[in-house]
């Protein structure tokens, strides 16, 4: 076990060491820890459409305050939070577990590299994770021993974790059932005073959190998260399974497990074989997971990739005991101790095919080259989607956002053909993009656009993704297309006779932009021909 923790220690240390660029998400949240101080972060909503907990908020920002705002800075306090969950998953695996099963549930959380990346990205829900395995720790304890020491150190991790996670208010309503279910009648009156204070306190988090959110962002992410959601009314017998599917994407989209489903149904497995066995160690395990489905059913929180990271730790714990009993319904030996360890090679080998340091959305050698490339006069257009990245790292390759021209955000795609139609005749072009959204298609009909009226000079491409687990709707980071910056020659008068932004063919897409344009620009822009002719070279 130890060994286990050391590897899932350095696994977690060897990325946020390696210092992958920040991507769009995290380059939203460190805007505002760098720019509002810790009553501006928490008193209002924040910039960026970004939604995050009052605590890990004021932790980051007193960080960024100490000693910077680097990369290394802005992920410290998730890191250290990923760090502590590792003896937490263990102390849980060794209370619920037979000691196979147990080496099994910590080597699948510790060696997960799809879980371990969240150590070195400046979001949150590393956060979400600690906050489960402590509470769920605790409320084994108490279960084993109903102590009023254990019984207050309990309340207070409740009324402290939902100020530092948001999804804690879904794992205290489902500790908070387990725990009436387990208890006695004299237990039960023990237990209520906790409940009243975390029922006031969750609901005071909810209530907070809503009036940090416009309506206009609340439709955003409705939206932008709508899969998972479970459909209504339902019209198949897919969308009756729906929970069930909800459950195999993590173990697919999420943690980037091969053969998914397999896992799902040991996960299945272990659900009845630790009700049988530990009926109430089951529930404490099992209940916010239910919780979180129930909210997705109904349309109150998404069971849908990162943001139920939180439900990884209870889940593994769940394979792990499903490959346990496999194990024991082989009746042989060498098979019974052999077979829960097999559940862990699938992972291992994908780590060992994909090892750290895992990048993404690295526009950082874009912009270098960029820069090397530029000569005075040039003309440097910014998809909008790419704004935050040049707002943050822009400066330090003399390309700030004020040099370049930034595009907009439109609900039609015939619209960015008109934006660059402003640059007719320019010899020297430089379109620019990151974080680009293929499934929408509107990079690539600019760019096919572009090719037809000019001549493209030169491609500056960023390092592949290599991140396991997928973006929002199942789309995985690794087929993500590239940042990239393109020059062109638009003065050729025979090519841009042959097509204008009005006679372009498109092909029939239906833009998501009246919704994503919540992440372009925080006002409406036409680009300003010509921003990067002053600036010159750096």
């Amino acid at each position: 076990m130890a060994g286990l923790l050391v590897a899932g220690a350095a696994l977690r240390l060897w990325q946020y060491a390696g210092n992958p660029a920040l991507w769009m998400d995290e380059l939203a949240i460190a805007h505002n820890l760098m720019t509002r101080s810790v009553v501006g972060l928490v008193s209002a909503p924040l910039d960026d459409s970004q939604i995050a907990p009052p605590g890990f908020l004021v932790v980051s920002r007193a960080l960024v305050v100490a000693f910077g705002s680097s990369e290394y800075v802005l992920r410290l306090f998730p890191l250290l939070c990923s760090l502590a969950a590792l003896p937490f998953q263990m102390r849980i695996a060794r209370r619920v577990l037979a000691p196979a099963a147990a080496v099994l549930a910590v080597a699948l959380f510790a060696l997960s590299g799809a879980v371990a990346v969240f150590a070195a990205e400046a979001k949150q829900y590393a956060s979400d994770v600690l906050v489960i395995v402590l509470l769920t720790d605790l409320a084994l304890q108490w279960l084993e021993t109903p102590t009023r020491r254990r019984l207050l150190g309990l309340t207070v991790a409740g009324m402290v974790g939902v100020w530092f996670s948001q999804p804690a208010v879904l794992v205290l309503v489902g500790l908070g059932l387990a725990l009436l279910l387990s208890a006695d009648s004299s237990q039960r009156r023990a237990l209520v005073p906790m409940l009243l204070l975390w029922a006031v306190l969750s609901g005071l988090s909810v209530i907070y959190a809503r009036a940090r959110m416009s309506s206009g962002l609340m439709a955003f992410m409705n939206w932008f998260w709508r899969e998972g959601f479970m459909p209504w009314p339902t019209q198949s017998a897919g969308d009756v399974l729906w929970p069930l599917g909800a459950v195999r994407g993590v173990f697919d989209l999420l943690l980037d497990f091969p053969w998914p489903t397999l896992y799902c149904g040991l996960a299945l497995a272990g659900v009845g074989s630790l009700l049988l066995r530990r009926r109430a160690s089951a529930l404490v395990l099992l209940l916010p997971v239910g919780v979180t489905l129930a909210a997705a059913v109904a349309h109150a929180f998404p069971f849908s990739i990162r943001v139920v990271l939180f439900v990884v730790p209870p889940l593994l714990v769940f394979v792990a005991e499903g490959a346990w009993c496999l194990g024991k319904l082989v009746r042989l030996p060498v098979l019974e101790r052999v077979a829960p360890f097999a559940a862990a090679l699938p992972p291992i080998v994908a780590l060992a095919r994909n090892p750290p340091v895992w990048r993404f959305d690295d526009v950082r050698p874009v912009l270098a080259e960029l820069q090397r490339q530029r000569q005075s006069g040039d003309v440097i257009y910014v998809y909008y989607p790419s704004w935050q990245a040049v707002r943050f790292y822009g400066p330090r390759y003399g390309l700030p956002l004020e040099s370049v021209d930034l595009g907009s955000c439109h609900r039609e795609l015939r619209a960015y053909l008109r934006e660059l139609d402003r640059y007719r005749g320019r010899e020297r072009f430089w379109f620019l993009t990151a974080f680009e959204r293929t499934r929408v298609r509107e990079t690539p009909a600019m760019l096919d656009y572009l090719d037809i009226i000019g001549v493209r000079k030169l491609v500056i491409e960023g390092p592949p993704t290599t991140r396991p687990g997928a973006t929002s709707q199942g789309t995985r980071w690794r087929d993500l297309a590239r940042n990239a910056a393109y020059l062109y020659d638009l003065s050729d008068p025979v090519r841009l006779a042959s097509a204008t932004a009005i006679s372009q063919q498109l092909p029939p897409v239906q833009l998501a932009s009246s919704s994503w344009c919540v992440y372009g620009p925080p006002i409406p822009q036409v680009p300003t021909i010509g921003k990067a002719e002053s600036a010159g070279t750096q």
